[in-house]
């Protein structure tokens, strides 16, 4: 394991952390699709592509901090499979069924793998 600063310790917390609250915001965008209450969904789901910028800027930093955790930063680099299915998903912004079907279908999961995978890896910084 890598021996790391009180900052790294620190940014490592607040990465994995808003992992957690990407997922919870997709959690209502899916729920927001049949539950017409939750108004929000929309919002949100912007919220969560500029949380993607977020978690893909921090990633140049974690692999410098994080470079002797080959598989942690290879998993890290998954991210960018993300980050091309939201590319070339065009009917977001054209059928709001089509759309739904692929955050519900395609993105959420395939974001959720990841998640997973990246958060197992860090949980040895997470417990420190």
């Amino acid at each position: 394991m890598t021996t790391l600063t009180e900052n790294h310790y620190e940014m490592i917390h607040f990465y994995y952390n808003l992992l957690n609250t990407i997922e919870e915001g997709f959690d209502y965008v899916v729920q927001s699709f049949s539950n017409l209450e939750l108004t929000e969904g929309e919002r949100i789901f912007k919220d969560i592509l500029a949380a993607f910028y977020h978690v893909d800027s921090t990633h140049k930093t974690l692999h410098a901090v994080l470079q002797e955790e080959r598989e942690l930063v290879e998993e890290m680099e998954k991210f960018d499979g993300v980050i091309l299915a939201l590319d070339e998903e065009s009917s977001i912004f054209t059928s709001l069924e089509t759309h739904q079907e692929f955050v519900k279908n395609q993105l959420f999961p395939a974001y959720l793998a990841w998640k997973e995978s990246v958060q197992s890896q860090l949980q040895p910084y997470i417990t420190q």
